[in-house]
């Protein structure tokens, strides 16, 4: 093998991109499971070459015409490197394998392959590399084809099928491993990606095992998958671990946090979304995003973590000092943040969660057709900005209890003996967020409030401001314009029966 040094492109840009290529002169296995994914492998990897005028081979087992219809379908239009010579196409017949097996001199079939190929090779290919080395224990056919390629001057890859979900070579072939520079095993996942582990035979110091999310695309190849799958940091390019940008929108201790993020990381701060996308936009290779909001500001950060997550793989954190409602925490998580803190923020653990968020790599964004709005299915067609009569709201409180996804709410019992009946019922319907189905009803007596997704610890801000609201509404105290009684299920499921038993005798 040539001891050229340098690297060689493998035609696989996410592996050129994170690993510099091929070693220059190196024999490489790839490895995988039937089907075409080792093949358009070797394709890439010629194309990279020829594209470049780099004298290349191909050896395999269909002709000339098929395997060029082959490459284009493929994306790799390589005929006219075909007709000026660049690139050597050698097949062999259909009996090739077995007569090759069979030879009772294997040297001889490689000198008739070294007879054939072209001189000042810089690539060769061979698919499927079961010509060569198809046997299972170690052949002397196998062993002379390894020989020949590590005394080729050029890079040479060769497939390699194996049963099962190839993440390993079989025992019975093991003497290929330290035949070889390194392999790439080609393994497909769950979710219809494939996932590409370089492992070398000799690595250098600083180098560890890389694993590269990739997706199969007619007219492309192997490439970087369209949408993001769950990553190792590993597989997310060259971002640095360190780098944090911070999306600050302000809150009680917001300054705090900005300190403590300088001191923590190498951080850039901003305080609007757009400048965060401009900042990731800008080609800064951060590790991690972490976007800071008060309640009143929780909406401007799901849109923030919508615009970030597709421009960038860094993981995203979403971090509140206010205790904010499940629902908000599922539109964040759904909008693609990785993590999720509120309430009572301790930096120990923000910074904790930041680190083991980058380093587990960015999770898969929730696609459009699984994705709903919170609100979907909780808003009751009779529901007008959230007012809705009394026999619709004790339906929905059973509906909702009954469902494992929904039965976590607080429901309202408000009484006043300033405002009218009518009055109360508007001015707690100003108060909900309707579009996530909170629902009010009120009777001759009483309101009743259901806050979907409300514990009962994070209400206390809430309260106040209802409070407070419905004071300036009645035209005094606070303190003396209301009186509410929480109850939060399933915990209280009992008392909110009681409490809408004579509504649903009422309804009935």
């Amino acid at each position: 093998m040539s001891a050229a040094l340098g690297r060689v492109r493998s035609g696989i840009p996410p592996l050129d991109e994170r690993l510099g290529g091929l070693e220059r002169g190196g024999t490489y296995l790839v490895v995988g499971a039937p089907g075409p994914e080792k093949m358009v492998a070797a394709l890439q990897f010629l194309q990279a070459g020829v594209s470049h005028g780099e004298r290349s081979l191909l050896v395999t087992n269909a002709d000339a015409e098929s395997i060029l219809e082959v490459a284009s379908a493929w994306g790799f239009d390589m005929r006219e490197a075909w007709k000026s010579g660049t690139l050597q196409v050698i097949g062999f017949k259909d009996d090739f394998e077995l007569r090759a097996i069979r030879s009772i001199v294997p040297e001889e079939v490689l000198e008739e392959l070294e007879g054939l190929r072209a001189p000042g090779l810089e690539r060769i290919a061979v698919d499927p590399g079961g010509m060569f080395l198809t046997g299972g224990a170690k052949t002397l056919l196998g062993a002379a084809f390894l020989a020949w390629a590590r005394r080729q001057e050029a890079t040479v890859l060769t497939t390699f099928s194996v049963d099962g979900g190839a993440t390993s070579l079989p025992s019975s072939a093991d003497w290929l491993v330290h035949a070889t520079t390194g392999r790439l095993v080609l393994e497909k996942r769950s979710d219809g990606l494939h996932q590409l582990t370089l492992t070398k035979v000799v690595p250098d110091a600083a180098e560890r095992e890389q694993t590269i999310t990739l997706e199969l695309r007619p007219g492309e190849g192997l490439a970087e998958p369209k949408r993001y799958p769950s990553r190792r940091g590993i597989d997310r390019g060259s971002i640095e671990e360190d780098r944090l940008l911070l999306v600050s929108l302000g809150g009680e201790h917001a300054a705090d946090l900005e300190a403590w993020a300088t001191r923590t990381f190498r951080a850039r701060v901003v305080s609007e979304p757009f400048a965060a996308v401009a900042e990731v936009q800008s080609g800064a290779r951060y590790g991690g995003v972490l976007i800071h909001a008060p309640r009143g500001r929780v909406r401007e950060a799901i849109q923030a973590c919508r615009a970030v997550r597709p421009l960038s793989r860094a993981a995203i954190v979403f971090a509140s000092d206010d205790a904010v409602r499940s629902t908000d925490r599922i539109q964040i998580l759904e909008a693609g943040a990785d993590d999720c803190l509120s309430g009572g923020l301790d930096f120990r653990e923000l910074g904790l969660r930041i680190k083991q968020s980058i380093a587990m790599g960015a999770k898969p964004v929730v696609s459009e057709a699984d994705a709903k709005e919170v609100g979907t299915g909780l808003i009751p067609d009779e529901s007008e900005g959230g007012r809705v009569p009394r026999h619709v709201f004790v339906r929905e409180v059973e509906r909702r209890a009954a469902d494992p996804d929904l039965t976590f709410f607080c429901v309202l019992d408000v009484t006043s003996a300033v405002l009218t009946p009518t009055d109360l019922e508007e001015a707690l319907a100003e108060q909900v967020r309707a579009d996530e189905g909170d629902i009010v009803s009120g009777n001759p007596e009483r309101c009743a409030v259901l806050l979907q997704g409300a514990r009962l610890g994070q209400l206390g801000p809430f309260l106040s401001r209802l409070r407070s609201r419905l004071g300036e509404r009645a035209g005094v105290m606070a303190s003396g314009a209301v009186d509410v009684a929480v109850l939060s299920h399933p915990a209280d499921a009992d008392r909110i029966t009681a409490l809408l038993g004579s509504s649903r005798d009422d309804a009935g």
